[in-house]
């Protein structure tokens, strides 16, 4: 039984600034087999024309210390290997503004 899912689709939570970027709370993406976490990023960027990959991964391509985060079917993924993690149809990705404290 289908639930109104495509078959390649999956959902993109927009949390805070993300929500914004994006004017809408979530969305539903279509991916490729094998479309890695970056990918999607870098194409998301691109279609509202912002550069999102900084929002995680500094020039230096590391994480920066105050990344924002994206979380996969309830687990924060590790933003060292984020061109390593490969999305699935039917996936949950979450994008979250990093919670800095202040003093």
């Amino acid at each position: 039984m289908n639930s109104g899912w495509a078959l390649n689709e999956v959902e993109l939570e927009l949390v805070g600034r993300f929500r914004e970027l994006f004017k809408r709370k979530s969305m539903k993406i279509s991916v490729e087999p094998g479309t890695s976490l970056l990918k999607i990023i870098m194409e998301l960027g691109d279609a509202i024309g912002v550069d999102l990959r900084s929002e995680f991964i500094g020039p230096d391509g590391k994480p920066m210390d105050e990344s924002s985060l994206i979380i996969v079917n309830g687990r924060v993924v590790d933003l060292t290997r984020i061109s390593e993690q490969i999305v699935k149809p039917g996936d949950r990705i979450v994008l979250a503004p990093s919670v800095a404290g202040g003093g």
